[in-house]
């Protein structure tokens, strides 16, 4: 069973375009920086992933291995991921997280990330 999930860092700067290097690796691992919602697809905020794995620490371990990816066409630069957060999505766009104070906190951002903007129509908003 595939499970979904979404996942946000941040990226020290460093030289040799370790954000694009990074993206590009990730998509590689099973990563995607876009969302289809109905029938478009919208970019996720920057440093924001979504994937689909069989657990977590799938998840997690494609992360890692897309840092290393990245880190060997750097070199000799080295990619530093000061912070990432992985968490399982679920049915409706919710999340399922263990309570720390960081999910406490990010929980409605990641949450609006992931429903479907209000569509406007005619100077008002569509249902």
């Amino acid at each position: 069973m595939v499970k979904h999930f979404i996942a946000t860092y941040d990226i020290e700067a460093a030289p040799g375009d370790p954000h694009n290097r990074f993206l590009d690796a990730a998509v590689a691992r099973g990563w995607s920086d876009t969302l289809t919602v109905g029938d478009r697809s919208e970019r996720l905020p920057n440093s924001t992933l979504i994937g689909s794995f069989r657990n977590l620490d799938d998840a997690h371990r494609s992360f890692e291995a897309a840092i290393i990816d990245a880190n060997e066409t750097m070199s000799p630069a080295r990619l530093n991921v000061e912070r990432r957060y992985i968490v399982e999505r679920a049915s409706g766009g919710r999340l399922l997280a263990r309570k720390t104070e960081w999910v406490k906190t990010n929980i409605a951002r990641l949450n609006s990330m992931l429903r479907p903007k209000k569509m406007r129509v005619e100077g008002r908003d569509a249902k």
